[in-house]
C-alpha cells in the first residue's frame, strides 16, 4: 500500500496540464500512486496523458463527460492509500508537498481532512499573491469549523490544497454527484461534523487563477446559490441554538449579501428573469426584508463591498478590529 494517492480529474486541460502533472511526478517523495481520469477531453489532453511513461500513474478514461464529483468518486474508489490528495489540472505542487502532508497526518492521524496554504499564480504562471498569514489553528474542532463555514463558505477555498483521510470517507461517504459546484463544500461540512480538520499553514501549492474557471463564471451563480444554501441547511441541522443564531447573523453580513448584491445588480441591468430567480431562492432560505436591511446598512451606509465569494478565515478569527479593517481595505 502506498502512503498517499494523488487523484486528478482532467477535462480539456491542455494549456496547463503538462506543468500540473510534471509537478506531481517531480515530488521529493517518490512512493505514491497517481490516479488520473480523462473526462472526455477534446483538446489533446488524453493523447498527452497516454504518452506518460511512469509506473506510478494509472489512467482512466470516460467516453462521455461525467463532471467533477463523479470523477473524484471514481478515483477515490480506485485508491489504495490511507491519504487521498485531491489535485487540479491547472495548479502546481511545490516539490515537498506530498512529504509534508504525510508528516502532518502522521502527527494528527484522527483528522478527517486537511488543507494547506497556497500561493496564487496567474494564467502565465506568475505569482500574483503570496500565502497570507492566517491565524487559524492547526487543528480545527467542529464548533470552530462551523463558525468559519458560516463566515467564508468552504474552509479550504478550493480542492487542490485538500487531502482526505480514507477512514473519514468510509464514515461520511463520497461526494454528492448531483452537485456541479459546491460538492466540495458539502463534503467538508459532512466530514467536519464527525472529525477535526487540519490546517498546514505553509504554502504547498500554487493555485492558478484564470477567467474560465467554473466557479468564476457568472452564469453559474444561480446554481452556486442553490447548492450553497443546501449545504448551509445541512450545517444548520447539526448546530445548537446559540451557534445557529450566530451563523445566521454571519450569513446575513457576508455570504447572503454577496448573492443579494447579485440579485440587485441583475434587476438594475434589466435581467429580470435572473433577478427573480435569485430572489426566489433567497426567499426560501431567509427573509428578504431582513436581507434588504443588512444590504442597505452594510453596502450603502458603511460602503462595504461584497464582490468576493470567499474571505480570509483570519479576518473572522482576528481579535483586532483594526486588523480586520486593514484586511478589508486590501481585499476591496
Amino acid at each position: 500500500m502506498k502512503p498517499i494517492s494523488v487523484i486528478l480529474p482532467v477535462h480539456n486541460a491542455f494549456p496547463y496540464l503538462e506543468a500540473s502533472v510534471s509537478s506531481v511526478l517531480a515530488q521529493s517523495l517518490r512512493d505514491f500512486e497517481f490516479l488520473i481520469v480523462d473526462d472526455a477531453s477534446t483538446d489533446g489532453s488524453l493523447a498527452w496523458l497516454e504518452q506518460i511513461n511512469d509506473d506510478r500513474v494509472r489512467l482512466f478514461k470516460n467516453e462521455k463527460n461525467k463532471g467533477l464529483f463523479y470523477n473524484l468518486n471514481l478515483l477515490i474508489k480506485n485508491s489504495n492509500a490511507p491519504l487521498i490528495k485531491i489535485w487540479a489540472q491547472d495548479d502546481i505542487m511545490y516539490p515537498g508537498c506530498l512529504a509534508k502532508i504525510i508528516e502532518f497526518h502522521g502527527r494528527y492521524p484522527r483528522i478527517g481532512f486537511s488543507y494547506s496554504g497556497r500561493d496564487i499564480i496567474d494564467e502565465m504562471g506568475r505569482v500574483i499573491l503570496l500565502n497570507i498569514n492566517d491565524v487559524t489553528p492547526e487543528i480545527i474542532p467542529v464548533k470552530l469549523h462551523t463558525r468559519i463555514a458560516f463566515f467564508t463558505g468552504s474552509i479550504a477555498g478550493n480542492i487542490s490544497n485538500v487531502t482526505l483521510a480514507a477512514h473519514a470517507m468510509k464514515t461520511v461517504g463520497l461526494f454528492n454527484e448531483s452537485m456541479t459546484i459546491c460538492g466540495d463544500f458539502d463534503m467538508w461540512v459532512r466530514i467536519a461534523k464527525n472529525y477535526d480538520v487540519g490546517f498546514l499553514k505553509e504554502p504547498l501549492i500554487q493555485l492558478r487563477q484564470h477567467a474560465m474557471q467554473l466557479s468564476r463564471l457568472e452564469k453559474y451563480y444561480i446554481n452556486h446559490l442553490e447548492e450553497d444554501l443546501q449545504v448551509y441547511q445541512n450545517l444548520l441541522s447539526y448546530t445548537d441554538q446559540a451557534e445557529t443564531k450566530k451563523g445566521k447573523l454571519l450569513l446575513r453580513n457576508h455570504k447572503l449579501l454577496f448573492y443579494y448584491t447579485l440579485m440587485a445588480k441583475a434587476f438594475l441591468k434589466g435581467s429580470l428573469k435572473t433577478g427573480y430567480r435569485l430572489s426566489r431562492i433567497l426567499r426560501k432560505f431567509d427573509n428578504l426584508w431582513i436581507l434588504s436591511f443588512y444590504f442597505v446598512r452594510n453596502r450603502m451606509l458603511f460602503r462595504k463591498k461584497y464582490a468576493r465569494m470567499h474571505v480570509d478565515n483570519s479576518e473572522f478569527l482576528s481579535p483586532s478590529p483594526e486588523t480586520r479593517e486593514e484586511k478589508d481595505n486590501e481585499k476591496h
